[in-house]
C-alpha cells in the first residue's frame, strides 16, 4: 500500500482553489448544453457539430466535472475531463480559431490537473517523473505491460503516415476538415506523447497527454457521425495496463473501499 503524506494547509486550500475554477467553469458549460439557449446552439453548429449532439455533450461534460470534484475518484474525472478537452482543443485547430481558443482548454486542463496535484500528495511519485513503483505479481505486472502495448503499433502507424505526408494522411484531413500544414505537427505530438507513456518515469505523463490527443480524435468521428469506440478503447487499454503495473493507481482510482 503507498505511504500518504500530509501536504500543508496553505497547499491543500490552493489546490482546492485552482480546482475550483474550472470546476465552476466547465459545470456552466455543461449545464448551459442541457438547457440549449440559441447562444449554444449556433456556437455548436458553427464548430460543426449536430444539435443533436448538445445535451449528450452536456450530460458528459456535467458527470465528468462532478466526478472530478469527488476528492475519492477525482483522478477519474481528471482523466475524463482531460479527453473531453482534448476534444475542443481538436476542435479549435480544425476550425483554425487562432492561438487562444487552442490554448484555452489547455489551461483549463492545466488548472484542473495542478490544482489536483497540490491537494494530491500520492500524485507526486507519479507525475510528471514516475517514482519506483511497489512490487506487484509478474502476472499482473506483465498483463499490464500487454494491455499498454496493444494501441502502440497504430498510433505509431499514424504517427508515421502523418510524419511522411502519406496520402491516406492527406486524405483524412482533407475529409476530417483540417488544415493540411497541420499534419506534422500532430504527427510529432503524437510520436512524442506515445514515446513519453512508454518509458516509465514518465508513463503516467503521457498517458495523460494521450487521453487528450485520443478526445480529439473521438470528438472528430462524433462529428462526423462515425463510430468512436476505437479512441475510448485505446484510452482505457492505456490506463488499465498502468492501473495494472502501478499499485499506486489503484489507490487514486479506486474501485471499491
Amino acid at each position: 500500500m503507498a505511504t500518504i503524506t500530509l501536504i500543508s494547509k496553505n497547499q491543500l486550500w490552493a489546490g482546492r482553489i485552482l480546482s475550483a475554477l474550472p470546476i465552476l467553469f466547465l459545470l456552466f458549460d455543461g449545464v448551459a448544453k442541457l438547457f440549449k439557449p440559441p447562444m449554444v446552439i449556433e456556437a455548436t453548429t458553427q464548430l460543426g457539430y449536430s444539435e443533436s449532439i448538445i445535451v449528450p455533450l452536456g450530460i458528459t461534460l456535467t458527470l465528468c466535472t462532478i466526478i472530478y470534484a469527488v476528492p475519492r475518484i477525482a483522478m477519474l474525472g481528471a482523466i475524463l475531463l482531460t479527453g473531453y478537452l482534448g476534444g475542443a482543443v481538436n476542435t479549435h485547430v480544425r476550425m483554425g480559431a487562432g492561438w487562444f481558443p487552442i490554448l484555452f482548454p489547455i489551461m483549463i486542463g492545466a488548472l484542473l490537473w495542478t490544482g489536483f496535484y497540490l491537494r494530491e500528495k500520492r500524485l507526486h511519485a507519479l507525475v510528471p517523473l514516475t517514482t519506483k513503483a511497489g512490487s506487484v505479481s509478474a502476472k499482473v505486472f506483465w498483463g499490464g505491460w500487454a494491455l499498454s502495448l496493444l494501441p502502440m503499433p497504430l498510433l505509431f502507424l499514424s504517427a508515421y503516415f502523418k510524419l511522411s505526408g502519406a496520402p491516406q494522411a492527406m486524405e483524412g484531413f482533407i475529409k476530417y476538415g483540417y488544415p493540411q500544414q497541420s499534419l506534422l505537427v500532430i504527427g510529432i505530438v503524437e510520436v512524442l506523447c506515445t514515446v513519453l507513456y512508454l518509458i516509465p518515469r514518465t508513463a503516467v505523463l503521457g498517458a495523460i497527454l494521450l487521453t487528450g490527443y485520443l478526445g480529439g480524435a473521438a470528438s472528430t468521428h462524433i462529428r462526423v457521425g462515425e463510430p468512436f469506440f476505437i479512441p475510448i478503447l485505446f484510452g482505457v487499454l492505456l490506463w488499465g495496463g498502468l492501473y495494472l503495473r502501478d499499485e499506486r493507481l489503484r489507490s487514486l482510482i479506486p474501485w471499491r473501499k
